[in-house]
C-alpha cells in the first residue's frame, strides 16, 4: 500500500536532482569511449569479432581562478542504461521512468582561461598535479550507478575515472548510439569470474595508458589547466570491482594501493597475496560471511586495514543511498534497497576512508585517525583490524 501511495508523487515530480558533490571543488565530467585495437574482445559474438572497447567517465575538480566555467544540469544516466535500471525500479513498485528522471549538476569548463585582471592570462596560476583514483563497478552494474560517489571524491582534489566493462555490465551505451548487452557469464562459476577479472584488469591498465598518452585527454587537461600525477594512483571498486582492484595490482605496479568495497576475492590474488597497501571496507560481519576476506588478509605483506560500516548492506556502496533519499521512500523500503545509512552519511564514510587511504599511500608517515584502531571520527565505522606498516 505504501508503495502505491508514492507512485503518483514520483510520476508527477518530473526531473529529480541528485545531490551535488560535498567537497570544496566544483566537478566537471569528461566522457570518452576508448578502443584497444591491440586486444580482441574475448566476449564478442563469434560472428562479429571486434577490438575491446570500454566507456569511461573522468571527473575533474575545477579551479574558478584558473578557468571559466558554468554549471549545467545533465541526465544522471544515459537513456538505455536508465531504462535498464527502470526494470529494477518496477520490481519495488516504482515507475520504470524513475532512473530516467534523475539529473545531476556538472561544471562545464568554457574555452579560454580566466584572467585576474580581465585583460590577459594570469601567468602566476600554477597547474596542479592531481592524484588519480580509478574505479571499477560491481558485476552487472553500470559505472553510472556510482557517479555521485565519484564526483564527491573528485571534489576533494582528485582526478577520478570510472570504467564500464562491456559484456559483464548489464548494458554499456556508447556515445555513437551503439550498445553492448551482457554476455551469458555465470556468477556461480569462479573460473568464469576469474576470467572476467582478468579482462577487467587489462581494461584498467589500458585506461591508465590512454589517460597518460591520448591526445583527447591531453586536450581536456589543457582546457581544465590541470595535470595528472601518474606516480600517485590508487584504485577502488565495489563487489567484483574490488576484486579487480586487488588483482590488477599484481600486474600493474603503477597502482600503489587498492580499496575493496564489500567484494569477495578470487585467484590469483588469493594465492599470491599483495605487497602493497590494501583496504577492505564492507558491511558488518562481512569477514565472517566471506572466507576470502580473512584468507587474503593473512597474505597481505603491505599495509592492510579491514573496516566495517554499521547499517550498510551490499548496495550501500553504490549511489542507491542517495537515490532512496531523493525519492523519499518509506523507511522499510529504503532499508531494503540501500541499508539504514543515509546517502549523506555513506558519503562521509566512503569518501572519508578513500581520502585518508590515499593520503597514507601517497606519503603520510602517520596514518590518518579514521584508519587507526579505536573510536574514530565517523561513528558508523569500525576498524576491525589494521596493520599500517609502510
Amino acid at each position: 500500500m505504501q508503495l502505491r501511495l508514492i507512485l503518483p508523487f514520483i510520476s508527477l515530480a518530473g526531473a529529480l536532482l541528485l545531490p551535488n558533490p560535498s567537497g570544496p571543488h566544483p566537478v566537471s565530467m569528461v566522457v570518452e569511449s576508448l578502443t584497444d585495437k591491440s586486444r580482441p574482445d574475448p566476449y564478442a559474438p563469434s560472428g562479429s569479432p571486434h577490438p575491446r572497447r570500454v566507456m569511461t567517465s573522468l571527473f575533474l575538480p575545477t579551479n574558478s581562478t584558473a578557468v571559466r566555467s558554468e554549471v549545467r544540469t545533465v541526465p544522471y544516466m544515459t537513456p538505455l542504461v536508465a531504462a535498464d535500471y527502470g526494470l529494477l525500479a518496477t520490481s519495488i513498485g516504482l515507475p520504470n521512468s524513475t532512473f530516467a528522471s534523475f539529473e545531476v549538476n556538472t561544471t562545464h569548463v568554457l574555452a579560454g582561461r580566466r584572467c585576474s585582471n580581465g585583460d590577459r592570462i594570469n601567468s602566476q596560476v600554477q597547474t596542479p598535479r592531481l592524484p588519480l583514483v580509478i574505479f571499477s563497478p560491481g558485476f552487472g552494474q553500470s559505472r553510472l550507478l556510482y557517479g555521485i560517489m565519484a564526483r564527491s571524491m573528485a571534489s576533494e582534489g582528485y582526478a577520478v575515472v570510472t570504467i564500464d566493462h562491456p559484456y559483464d555490465a548489464s548494458i554499456v551505451e556508447f556515445p555513437d548510439g551503439s550498445f553492448v548487452r551482457n554476455a551469458n557469464i555465470s556468477t556461480d562459476d569462479d573460473a568464469a569470474l576469474e576470467q572476467v577479472i582478468k579482462v577487467r584488469s587489462a581494461d584498467v591498465s589500458f585506461v591508465i595508458d590512454q589517460l597518460k598518452d591520448s591526445a583527447v585527454f591531453r586536450r581536456a587537461y589543457d582546457q581544465h589547466k590541470i595535470a595528472i600525477d601518474f606516480d600517485r594512483i590508487v584504485m577502488y571498486g565495489h563487489s567484483l570491482g574490488g576484486a579487480t582492484a586487488a588483482t590488477v595490482m599484481l600486474s600493474d605496479p603503477r597502482i600503489l594501493g587498492g580499496v575493496d568495497l564489500d567484494g569477495r576475492f578470487f585467484n590469483p590474488v588469493l594465492e599470491s597475496g599483495l605487497d602493497r597497501p590494501l583496504l577492505l571496507l564492507g558491511r558488518q560481519d562481512h569477514s565472517s560471511e566471506d572466507p576470502t576476506w580473512p584468507a587474503l588478509y593473512a597474505k597481505l605483506r603491505g599495509a592492510r586495514v579491514e573496516m566495517s560500516v554499521k547499517g550498510a548492506i551490499h548496495a550501500s556502496f553504490t549511489d542507491y543511498p542517495f537515490i532512496v533519499d531523493t525519492l523519499k521512500l518509506p523507511k522499510d523500503t529504503a532499508e531494503q534497497v540501500a541499508g539504514s545509512v543515509s546517502g549523506q552519511r555513506m558519503d562521509a564514510v566512503v569518501k572519508g576512508v578513500l581520502v585518508a587511504f590515499c593520503e597514507f599511500v601517497f606519503g603520510n608517515k602517520t596514518a590518518p585517525e579514521i584508519l587507526q584502531p579505536g573510536p574514530g571520527p565517523v561513528p558508523e565505522l569500525t576498524v576491525v583490524q589494521a596493520d599500517l606498516r609502510k
